[in-house]
């Protein structure tokens, strides 16, 4: 919820600061939640330390990285993109790594490794981030003078350097920001829910613990197939028909999951074959998207508006999903009626057609008519 209503201002200020600048700030206030949370006495502290953590998370990941790749890359995009959104999904092998540091060493000196390694690690990152190419005389997608002399070429240069993009205002105003936002907002809604009840749920229907949490892991593998399959047609393929598969897998595998029982615990291997990949698919191919349709100059703006639109979907669902199952004793009913909810994404998402550009004059400029 914190890094959904941050999102706007980090956007906002990505494209006025760039990238290196957020990135700085956010790994260096992380690092102090963490060394922060050491040190921690009351319910309050942990509160106030997770905070910068949540905070220092939005400054310095998702909308700054995408903005970055939204600069550096026209035709290759995608797969950028992609790269990035598959960087999350090996993490979770660290999980492992960190459980045994605090089991050795003891939560608080733990925290502090932590604090310090995400420092040592992340600062040298920070400082080689480069915002835009045409800051240092490049071309977006590691084009040179020498790439572009052919007529197809130079025509294909021009149409680029011809696009519109578009201001936070007017894109705002368009019929496919919205028809994006609702999409991903029907699709939101049942992911914080399946992430936080997917062991309790599996337990509920007596699958054991040890295969609930290897399924936990699997769905994060899934994923990541996803994020790079998906992700990687995003540069050859239209990106909104390539979005509605991806949730119309995830529809699917929501309903198998609906049905897992422990005489039918194969439901998981297609819940996680389907669910996953339709997940994962639709991270790298939103901000490609977005970066498409409405440019780069405000791409971190729009971005982080979208995000903070698009995450309301998902913040209440957790608490639902455990409500009906305080209730009724069982999750089924809640799987089968989020299923229902994504479906609407899918035609949104197939209508929301790039937007026809108002050429605006630029500043400096004067334009007969304006």
């Amino acid at each position: 919820m914190e890094q959904g209503f941050l999102d706007p201002i980090v956007g906002f200020l990505v494209d006025r600061l760039g990238s290196r600048k957020l990135m700085l700030f956010g790994w260096g206030v992380m690092g102090l939640g963490f060394l922060l949370m050491s040190r921690i006495n009351s319910l309050w502290a942990f509160y106030g330390s997770f905070a910068l953590i949540s905070a220092g998370f939005a400054f310095g990941s998702f909308v700054v990285l995408n903005a970055a790749a939204a600069n550096w890359f026209t035709r290759k995009r995608s797969r950028a993109m992609t790269i990035i959104a598959a960087g999350f999904g090996p993490s979770g092998a660290l999980v492992p790594l960190v459980a045994l540091l605090v089991g050795q060493l003891g939560w608080r000196k733990g925290l502090v490794i932590i604090a310090i390694g995400l420092w040592i690690i992340g600062f040298p990152l920070c400082l080689v981030m480069r915002h835009k190419p045409s800051q240092y005389g490049l071309l977006p997608d590691g084009d040179t003078a020498a790439d572009i002399r052919s007529v197809d070429d130079i025509r294909r240069q021009e149409s680029r350097s011809a696009a519109v993009d578009f201001t936070v205002k007017t894109a705002l105003k368009t019929r496919a920001f919205w028809l994006i936002t609702l999409a991903l907002f029907f699709q939101h809604i049942p992911m914080s829910a399946v992430q936080l009840h997917i062991v309790p749920y599996l337990e509920s229907v007596n699958i054991p613990t040890t295969t609930a949490a290897t399924v936990v892991m699997g769905m994060t593998l899934c994923s990541l197939i996803g994020r790079v399959g998906f992700g990687f047609l995003g540069d050859f393929k239209t990106k909104r028909y390539l979005m509605a598969i991806a949730i119309s897998l995830q529809v699917i595998g929501l309903l198998a999951f609906a049905y897992v029982a422990i005489d039918k615990a194969w439901l998981i291997i297609l819940f996680l074959l389907l669910y996953g990949p339709g997940f994962g698919g639709a991270i790298p191919l939103r901000p490609a998207m977005l970066a498409d349709y409405f440019g780069t100059r405000n791409f971190g703006t729009i971005f982080g508006c979208l995000a903070f639109l698009s995450m309301l979907g998902g913040m209440a669902s957790p608490v639902i999903a455990g409500w009906v199952f305080d209730t009724t004793g069982s999750y089924a009913s809640i799987w089968r009626l989020f299923a229902l909810l994504i479906i609407p994404a899918i035609p949104l998402i197939l209508i929301a057609k790039p937007p026809r550009a108002k050429q605006e004059p630029q500043e400096g400029t004067q334009v007969k008519g304006w």
